[in-house]
């Protein structure tokens, strides 16, 4: 199937996934490396393989594109603009590949809610762009447990372990079934999460500390770590099991 690939963050295992399951990339639209400089594995993949790539620095710059997408199956991996219903509309469809269970965890920077939650799994989720945020129908969806020592990096490995294979698999299922293949999302979205910003990782420390730990596991120990104030000082706070298991090494 001939693909317009959409990417953003650091989805180059996706892409690579997508070209080893026999797909033609025709051309790949980035955001600014400059801004997300962890595209650039994605950028050096493509050029090496001979594929075009254009950086698209503002999401005003979208609309000059709908010519280009006409008619295109286009997928979207961590692309950071939202698409406007005209330019949905330009394309045969656009499929996303979002790092988490939907409809609960819609939005950009939300897989750590899932941590904050206490959640026992969490997956990836392939669906249909809509005009919504994360709300177009589902073309697949995969879970995987999660510890109860899961942290954000954890989460986050496991996450991008599992998307190629769920892209590629939900590729075939379009290839079969067409429109047909994307479903309802399952009941009521919940309301929009917030993206997670590092003055989430506040704690409240006359709570418990058997109540903060899933606050302070979902927040990044070194560039967010959990944190309070006392007497006008700022106090981070870490957990670690030293007896946890040598694969378990991004863990708490």
């Amino acid at each position: 199937m001939n693909l317009v690939y959409f990417t953003g963050g650091p989805r180059e295992r996706v892409l690579a996934g997508v070209l080893a399951a026999g797909h033609r990339v025709e051309r790949i639209y980035v955001n600014d490396p400059e801004r997300w400089p962890k595209l650039l594995k994605t950028i050096d993949m493509a050029r090496d393989l001979g594929i075009d790539v254009h950086v698209v620095s503002r999401k005003a710059d979208l609309a000059a594109l709908r010519g280009e997408i006409a008619g295109k199956v286009c997928l979207s991996a961590g692309f950071n603009y939202i698409f406007s219903p005209d330019f949905i509309a330009s394309a045969r469809v656009i499929i996303n590949v979002h790092g988490s269970l939907l409809p609960k965890y819609a939005g950009a920077r939300t897989l750590s809610w899932a941590i904050v939650d206490g959640e026992t799994e969490s997956g990836v989720t392939v669906h249909r762009v809509d005009a919504g945020v994360d709300t177009g129908p589902v073309l697949l969806q995969k879970r995987f447990p999660l510890s109860p020592f899961e942290t954000t990096r954890s989460l986050a490995r496991k996450t991008g372990d599992l998307e190629p294979s769920v892209v590629v698999d939900a590729l075939r299922r379009y290839e079969e079934e067409g429109d047909g293949a994307f479903e309802p999302q399952g009941g009521e979205a919940p309301p929009l999460r917030p993206n997670r910003i590092p003055a989430h990782s506040e704690i409240d420390p006359r709570r418990p500390l058997i109540d903060l730990f899933n606050d302070i596991r979902a927040s990044d120990p070194d560039s967010y770590p959990a944190y309070f104030y006392l007497h006008g000082q700022k106090v981070c706070v870490r957990v670690w099991r030293p007896e946890k298991p040598e694969d378990e090494a991004d863990l708490v």
